[in-house]
């Protein structure tokens, strides 16, 4: 993994991460007032905890889904070109995608990935909002269950969908472009 595209995936969730929390609070306010007032809905110290999570959780995002992807590549193979009679340049012949391991994939991201992400979430955003540890299993115990039950109404489709249509190098992408809405729906939850 090149730092590079380490640092480009956490930058990129930081930005949409700050767009998220910003527009649900504006959301949140203008459900609460019927007022459309986006300086006075903001709140500083929420958006820059959303950011600090979001800058420690994103490291071990990206470094999960590499590991998956290394473990059980999509693609097994590289492509490989073969001589067919057109004057010598041969044909580039795609390998078929790995059922096998996209399987294994997708059921370790909705297993582990997804009890490690959403168990991070809660416990991350409840210290990093001051709470001790006892506070942490007290929202943990509370808000895992269907925080689960949400996250199952969403995830599954899009990981099924980075593993099947999306290359390995661009489904933090697709992965940040979703977690917008997400990140909004995270918000509003935590802000009830």
């Amino acid at each position: 993994m090149a730092p590079s595209a380490l640092r480009r995936a956490t930058t990129q969730a930081c930005m949409l991460n700050i767009l998220s929390t910003t527009l649900a609070q504006i959301l949140r306010h203008y459900r609460k007032s019927g007022q459309f007032s986006p300086l006075g809905a903001l709140e500083p110290v929420a958006i820059i905890q959303f950011l600090i999570f979001c800058i420690l959780s994103t490291p071990p995002n990206f470094l999960w889904q590499e590991f998956l992807e290394n473990h059980f590549p999509g693609y097994p193979q590289p492509p490989k070109k073969v001589k067919v009679d057109d004057d010598g340049k041969g044909v580039t012949i795609d390998q078929p995608l790995s059922l096998k391991n996209t399987t294994i994939k997708f059921l370790l991201d909705q297993t582990f990935g997804a009890v490690g992400n959403n168990a991070g979430f809660l416990i991350g955003i409840t210290a990093i909002r001051g709470g001790g540890w006892n506070e942490c299993m007290a929202v943990l115990q509370s808000e895992f269950w269907p925080l689960m039950g949400a996250a199952a109404k969403l995830w599954p489709a899009v990981s099924l969908f980075n593993f099947l249509v999306v290359p390995a190098e661009k489904r933090v992408v697709v992965g940040s472009v979703v977690g917008l809405f997400w990140g909004i729906f995270m918000v509003l939850k935590v802000s009830e």
